[in-house]
């Protein structure tokens, strides 16, 4: 039997915005002390001021970071050729470029943010389920970046010392294995160094000073790339024949898992921010600021993913690391790099990184922990939890351990929890909701989103499904064909699985029994009296 849902009269509170399109919430819920504070209000709508060069500048900072330059290099190393590398970039961005959209408009049209957003269709309480798995993830890439900090660091050492020969030859796992007695000790300094900042000034007071490096971080790292490239480029005598004719060197079934792989990866790889775009958008002045600012990230993606491909393009035919190339710009640049140049690109790498982990890997997950028990854990205290999360999950070793490792065992292997959490969110407000919904209920224990107990059934159920299904090669229940195909289209097929599954549970079981105000059907969605009334008759 349904919960009883406590009555309010949502029409008053709830104002919309027809000529913006936005709707502003303009009561608050000092009683639903877990589900409500000010810092989880909608932003009014008198502060959604962001355009679309603010969000062109959020993507530029996050594109022009080492792991975009590294990531395309692997499309070579799994035996594809430059331009089908390139192609698979651009697609696999432009493929997340879509539910990134669709989950930013909530957080535009609402101005909500990611947690509260997901309450709609995970139950009020449910929802903190998926915010766990944005925050592991999240905290794994803490580790990956915090481990490129500290590669960069000895690669200066290294440069610094005269031991380049020993590079030509190097991985991303080279440093790390050949010089482990300044490798970890360094690795632990970066960890205690990050939390005792986050201590001292936490980011999401906003200093001026690590604003300020945010903002010049991207470009300045943008020119370490070119500069790096250029080099590279310039001592291969700027051949690119050679490069070119580098062939697709697998076939048959190899072939398209290569390819399916390579494509879920770059999916997977932004899949993280296609769930937390609206702790962004909530603050977008309209649809178009975030639309706009967001559709150039595909373009930027492949441009960063081109550098990256014909330098190791370049370093193949240089012959460094016995023909295979060198991948990792943190390796090239301290092997091919003349020591001034070696120390500014190396440094620039960490200064990019550091900014880039804070602020992207650092506040979110900090939030989300501290929000399962906020009663008692600060967000310094979350962020400590978190770090704690990072180096036992030891995500870094699936980023240096290899092309197979890094896409199979950490991108294809996130990107399927990440896709079945967002096939949800994406086919209950796009199909199921129509876009539209009552803001009053996220913030309510007994609102219209309290499904069974505060969790919707349907949400964990169609997770559930989708991941087993997608990951029963990886687990080795059962290895053929189709299941090898499912994992190397990891993201997709659970997003598809999980969506498909969701929205049957919810027009057969879940809404006729505990939504069961809700009319309409699949073709139109779903309305009630409420929303015909905040939004107009027909809906728009």
């Amino acid at each position: 039997m349904a919960d009883k849902i406590e009555a309010i009269d949502r029409v008053s509170v709830t104002h919309y915005d027809r000529d913006r399109g936005q709707v502003e919430l303009r009561t608050e819920f000092p009683n639903e002390s877990y589900l409500w504070n000010r810092d989880f209000h909608p932003t009014p709508i008198r502060m959604r001021n962001w355009g679309p060069w603010t969000y062109l500048a959020i993507w530029f900072g996050m594109v022009t970071i080492v792991p975009t330059w590294t990531l395309s290099g692997v499309g070579l190393a799994f035996g594809l050729n430059w331009w089908q590398s390139i192609l698979l970039i651009f697609l696999g961005n432009l493929i997340v470029l879509v539910p990134m959209i669709i989950q930013s408009h909530g957080g535009a049209k609402y101005g909500m943010a990611e947690p509260q957003l997901t309450r709609t269709r995970w139950g009020v309480y449910g929802a903190q389920f998926p915010s766990w798995i944005r925050a592991v993830i999240s905290m794994g890439w803490w580790g990956i970046e915090s481990y490129i900090i500290t590669e960069a660091a000895v690669a200066m050492y290294l440069v610094t010392t005269g031991q380049i020969p020993k590079l030509l030859s190097g991985t991303t796992y080279t440093l790390s294995v050949a010089y482990p007695q300044i490798f970890w000790p360094t690795f632990i300094i970066v960890v205690l160094a990050q939390l005792l900042l986050f201590y001292v000034s936490p980011p999401f007071r906003g200093q001026p000073g690590l604003k300020w490096l945010a903002r010049a971080a991207a470009p300045i790292v943008l020119v370490g790339f070119l500069l790096l490239f250029t080099y590279t480029m310039n001592a291969a005598h700027w051949n690119f024949t050679p490069i070119l004719q580098i062939p697709d060197r697998v076939t048959g079934l190899a072939f398209w898992l290569a390819v399916i792989g390579f494509l879920n990866a770059n999916v997977a790889y932004w899949a993280t921010m296609a769930l937390s775009m609206p702790d962004f958008t909530r603050f977008a002045r309209s649809q178009f600021a975030q639309t706009v600012g967001q559709i150039p990230m595909p373009l930027m993606m492949a441009a960063v993913g081109a550098l990256g491909i014909l330098a190791t393009g370049a370093s193949m035919v240089l012959g460094f690391n016995h023909g295979a190339g060198i991948g990792d710009p943190v390796i090239l640049a301290a092997a091919i790099l003349p020591k001034p140049a070696a120390y500014f690109v190396l440094f620039v790498f960490m200064l990019a990184t550091f900014v880039v982990n804070v602020f992207a890997n650092s506040v979110a997950p900090g939030y989300d922990i501290a929000n399962t028990y906020s009663k008692y854990l600060s967000w310094f205290r979350g962020i400590v939890i978190g770090v704690l999360i990072s180096m036992a999950l030891g995500a870094w070793a699936f980023y240096a351990g290899g092309a197979y490792s890094y896409i199979f065992n950490w991108l294809l292997a996130y990107g399927a929890l990440l896709g079945a959490v967002e096939g949800v969110i994406v086919f209950d407000y796009a199909i199921i909701r129509r876009f539209k919904f009552e803001p009053t209920d996220v913030f309510m224990k007994r609102g219209r989103f309290r499904y069974w107990r505060g969790i919707n059934p349907a949400a964990f159920i169609s997770f559930a499904i989708a991941t087993v299904v997608t990951y029963m090669s990886y687990w080795g229940w059962l290895v053929n064909p189709v299941t090898q195909m499912l994992y190397a289209d990891s993201w997709i097929s659970a997003f598809l699985i999980a969506g498909v599954i969701y929205i049957i549970l919810m027009k057969y079981w879940i809404i006729p029994k505990y939504q069961p105000w809700l009319r309409g059907g699949l073709l139109r969605g779903y309305t009630d009296e409420d929303l015909e009334k905040i939004f107009g008759k027909n809906n728009k």
